[in-house]
């Protein structure tokens, strides 16, 4: 599948900060990032023995985590287009995970047969996705019938003494601050754009209905800058 210019311009900011991003994740959000993919985690219900699919899983953060809930009876695959980020998810494999595997795989088109996984994962991705609809029709194709999808995703609170504040930090404090460590300025000013212009929660839970998904939540996090959704795939 040929990477389209915006597919292009996504993967090489990824490229450009893969190094840094873990870091820079943590910092910026003040740690928080570690307590929203944990919450994920919890409202999942993963159990052992479940099979994931960690989609977007750049660096892996997610997938370390979930490889410990599923224990030795499940697995889960990280998939990410981004050579870069996944080389450094691979370095982080050690004996305690011989449940988990990396794969070179664009969101929009998983090189994964239909049916596949118990649940499918994806934290802080689905908004660098320039055609939404069709990353969740992968989604959709390689759950199993009854499987559950979650998404961790950055959003823009609406409590209006709280926005001015947000605003003032991810517009001007976190590009400067990235533009300082990594050299650049395209990278964190791409990230309030992606955040802005991304579906309100209301709109994606919209989406999600409207492809077919069924028991749709919602659940903000720390004042609505974070944001958890569910949702299931029909039974039959």
């Amino acid at each position: 599948m040929l990477m389209s210019n915006r597919d292009i311009f996504i993967k090489n900011i990824f490229s450009s900060v893969a190094s840094h991003i873990d870091f820079l994740s943590s910092f910026f959000s003040f740690g928080m990032d570690n307590a929203w993919r944990r919450k994920l985690i919890q409202v999942s219900g993963i159990q052992d023995g479940t099979t994931v699919l960690d989609v977007c899983t750049g660096t892996g953060k997610l997938a370390f985590l979930l490889s410990r809930q599923v224990g030795a009876h499940g697995a889960v695959i990280g998939a990410d287009f981004c050579e870069d980020m996944l080389r450094i998810a691979a370095g982080k494999n050690n004996p305690r995970t011989a449940n988990i595997s990396f794969i070179i795989s664009d969101a929009k088109n998983l090189s994964i047969p239909d049916n596949s996984f118990d649940i499918v994962t994806t934290a802080f991705g689905m908004r660098n996705i320039h055609d939404t609809v069709c990353a969740l029709g992968e989604v959709q194709r390689v759950l199993k019938p009854g499987g559950r999808f979650f998404c961790l995703e950055l959003t823009t609170p609406k409590i209006s003494w709280f926005f001015p504040i947000y605003k003032v930090y991810v517009f001007k404090v976190i590009p400067l601050i990235g533009r300082l460590i990594t050299k650049t300025d395209i990278p964190y000013t791409y990230l309030p754009k992606s955040i802005e212009t991304f579906f309100s929660p209301r709109e994606f839970r919209k989406v999600m209905e409207q492809i077919g998904f069924h028991d749709v939540t919602v659940y903000p996090m720390t004042l609505g800058i974070a944001t958890i959704y569910g949702a299931r795939k029909a039974s039959s």
